[in-house]
């Protein structure tokens, strides 16, 4: 009956929250590790109510002992020396904080008395629910331990962080035609540049192109009306010349407006510009974008390049 009203408390004990702590060494005199000595001694000589009187006070009301094997040692022989002095209470009471200590702790057969190892194996039986709660959290926290372990295994084996930079080019800010806002990232301001740059040039070139092969360098002066001698100045056909100067405002202006064009890019482009840009890293688990459509330029000692992705 008793015996069950133990295993029960300590039933409710083990749900109620964890047993009691053990005992937090302190470290040991001489006196101490002496004493611990004796009453070994006086054990293996199987005086056991000496190897009482001399282990009880290493280990109550406070530890004495700097080893928990020294502790665990202690309680087995105090257990054993009750238990022989015909006292099972004090014996029990020894086995119980044995087995708290070392659930996995067990007498040997064939080296231990056999009173011993039945009365210790009763103890257990009784408090099997106990011991088993207390293994259960000692795995548990070993478990704990050792997942502990791998996530700083783990995190000391990743790679350290790569950052990427792309380098730009401080004359490419001095390139027409949007150079300087493709290489800063401004993809809508260099085509736009692009866009007008290539217009104007394109106007400015046609236009002199064609004035020089309809005219030449000097535009022809025709007669209106046939004459021996010189051609009255009213008869002058201005025609041809009024077309190549109209021809010349066009290739002017025009490219008066594209250099206008250039050198606010130029600007644009040096104030916008970053020597060097971070390059973003791709997502694990997504799919990096393709790059978008567009004009790449690049500058090299071996000259400028142009090239078109999509």
């Amino acid at each position: 009956m008793i015996a069950a009203f133990v295993a029960a408390m300590a039933g409710a004990l083990i749900a109620a929250g964890p047993t009691s702590p053990t005992p937090t060494p302190t470290p040991a005199s001489p006196a101490t590790r002496e004493a611990f000595d004796r009453g070994r001694t006086a054990f293996g000589r199987a005086e056991y109510q000496r190897a009482i009187e001399i282990l009880r006070p290493l280990l109550y009301p406070d530890v004495a002992l700097d080893s928990e094997g020294e502790i665990v040692q202690a309680h087995r022989m105090l257990g054993v020396a009750y238990l022989f002095e015909n006292k099972p209470d004090e014996a029990r009471r020894e086995f119980e904080k044995l087995l708290r200590l070392r659930p996995d702790y067990r007498f040997d057969p064939l080296l231990d008395p056999q009173r011993v190892v039945d009365f210790f194996n009763g103890v257990l039986k009784e408090e099997k629910e106990l011991i088993d709660a207390m293994n259960q959290r000692r795995l548990q926290r070993e478990k704990q331990a050792a997942d502990k372990r791998d996530r700083e295994a783990a995190r000391l084996r990743l790679p350290p962080a790569v950052v990427r930079y792309e380098r730009h080019s401080f004359a490419v800010n001095f390139v027409p035609f949007g150079a300087g806002q493709f290489q800063n990232g401004h993809r809508r301001k260099g085509w736009f540049f692009f866009g007008a740059e290539a217009v104007l040039g394109a106007a400015s070139l046609g236009a002199f192109a064609t004035n020089l092969g309809l005219y030449g360098l000097a535009p022809n002066r025709k007669c209106n009306v046939e004459t021996m001698s010189q051609c009255p100045q009213q008869s002058i056909d201005h025609s041809e010349e009024n077309t190549s100067q109209w021809l010349t405002g066009v290739q002017v202006v025009s490219g008066g407006l594209f250099f206008a064009v250039a050198i606010w890019g130029v600007i644009d482009a040096i104030v916008n510009y970053q020597p060097e840009v971070q390059v973003p890293e791709s997502t694990p688990g997504k799919v990096a974008r393709a790059p978008a459509p567009g004009v790449r330029f690049s500058l090299s000692p071996g000259g400028f390049g142009a090239a078109w992705q999509f």
